[in-house]
């Protein structure tokens, strides 16, 4: 939940407009609103926006007490920028240059791909809170409600609570075809969503994948009580129930056919595509607390005593499976399906465990027993300590590993070869935003907060 809450109370009693020299008109710096073309935004950086003295009042104190609230997106195409700022003891929101309706409180705040949209939740009252979509308030939107825009930006998708029933509400229509049993998600043409809802007579349970008419659809009885999407948005997996058996069925989200049928006895606690959006691994608890990795008909009990603290990744030379394993009070990597073992050293704390598109690398942040410095490891060589390292990719080529680092303060990319060593350590900022690879792999972009500015960030690798 994208809250801000914390930093009215903060505020108050320092909120003059005149002290941080902030424009009271409720204008921000006019910035151009049209997005760049592909190969442009490919080829420099570019500056997004000047923050107010009040953004950053607040933001310095979000990051002083570690608040992992997020007030600011970026488009992932870099070509728009939202964010969240306090104004005169209440908050609202900057698109792109444009300032929105002030709210008691705004939360949930999401971009549009293109960067040329903007979403969000406003509290109106001290009970109500508003679906807002460029500027349009919307329906009332609940404690357990959610919403999203399409892949390509055209498309705004939320959800809607009347009691204990829930239902969906495309580009501001409520539909109310289906009663939502889980949030709903988009396919990679924005042209389908899917989602696990209950029968109108309540009855039944069902898996729907459907056009966003809701008139052509696709329907899987009794299934859905689990679901994942691949990375590239093609597939999904869903945990099934046919003639008494548990089954995970593997759907085409395009083509609205199942792929495949796995049977299993247990009870599933993560399952995860692999990096080829093909593959599935998952992980079962079984009577007596036994826990295996299966993969491809195979399977594999792990050590007794053990937990699973990371969904599984499926990775290659040799084949086999990974996963984040252990203790509260120690944890190491688990390589399932092998002849010997190949299990990596223990930590404290395992997280952001990420594989290479081919499935050769694997990479995760590690802190030792006892401490609190983190570091990377790729394929189990530990790179260098810093304070905090957030969130690896690796190179769409797997040749190289960058990832978020802060140290004393400060926030940065770092690119490393596979063994875990600093290859070159880019500018820091005071705020760095989730990095991408470009398609050829040769640059990333990301935002930053430099200053009170907020920027586009083009590196070439």
């Amino acid at each position: 939940m994208v809250s801000v809450r914390f930093v009215q109370i903060i505020l108050l009693s320092v909120m003059s407009m005149t002290l941080y020299g902030c424009d009271t008109s409720g204008t921000a710096p006019e910035l151009s609103r049209k997005p760049l073309p592909t190969d442009l935004l490919k080829a420099e950086s570019r500056k997004l926006a000047v923050v107010s003295a009040v953004f950053l009042a607040a933001e310095k104190e979000r990051m002083n007490i570690q608040s992992h609230e997020i007030t600011t997106e970026f488009s992932k195409d870099g070509s728009g920028v939202a964010y969240i700022e306090p104004y005169d003891g209440k908050f609202h929101v900057v698109h792109n240059g444009k300032v929105g309706k002030t709210y008691l409180d705004i939360s949930d705040l999401s971009i549009s791909s293109d960067g040329m949209r903007v979403a969000y939740v406003g509290r109106v009252d001290d009970k109500t809170r508003k679906m807002v979509v460029d500027s349009r308030e919307g329906l009332v939107y609940g404690e357990n409600d959610n919403h999203m825009f399409s892949p390509d930006g055209k498309h705004h998708l939320s959800t809607f609570s009347q009691g204990e029933k829930r239902y969906i509400v495309i580009d501001n229509t409520l539909r109310k075809e289906y009663l939502l049993e889980q949030n709903p998600m988009f396919s990679s043409d924005s042209l389908s969503i899917a989602f696990q809802a209950r029968t109108l007579d309540g009855r039944g349970k069902q898996f729907v994948i459907s056009d966003l008419n809701l008139q052509s659809s696709a329907v899987f009885v009794s299934c859905g009580d689990y679901t994942i999407q691949s990375d590239d948005k093609s597939r999904i997996a869903a945990v099934c129930s046919e003639n008494g058996k548990s089954i995970i069925k593997v759907i085409d989200f395009l083509k609205r056919t199942v792929l495949s049928n796995t049977r299993y006895d247990g009870t599933i606690t993560h399952f995860k595509f692999a990096a080829d959006n093909r593959s599935l691994a998952f992980t079962v608890v079984r009577k007596g607390e036994k826990r295996f990795v299966v993969y491809d008909s195979k399977e594999e009990m792990i050590p007794a005593g053990d937990e699973f603290f990371t969904d599984p990744i499926v990775l290659s030379e040799p084949e086999g499976v990974g996963a984040a394993i252990g203790t509260v009070y120690k944890s190491y990597f688990y390589y399932a399906f092998q002849k010997r073992s190949r299990n990596e050293k223990g930590y404290g704390y395992i997280s952001d465990l990420a594989a290479s598109s081919d499935g050769r690398h694997h990479a995760y942040v590690a802190v030792d027993v006892n401490e609190e410095r983190a570091h990377i490891v790729v394929d189990g060589r530990e790179g260098s300590k810093f304070d905090k390292i957030v969130a690896p990719l690796f190179s769409p080529d797997g040749r190289m590993l960058i990832y978020r680092a802060r140290q004393s303060g400060k926030r940065f990319i770092v690119l490393s070869d596979l063994k875990g060593k600093i290859i070159r350590q880019l500018k820091e900022y005071d705020m760095v935003f989730q990095p991408i690879f470009f398609a050829d792999g040769s640059s990333i972009g990301y935002g930053v907060l430099d200053g009170n500015e907020l920027w586009w960030k083009v590196e070439k690798l």
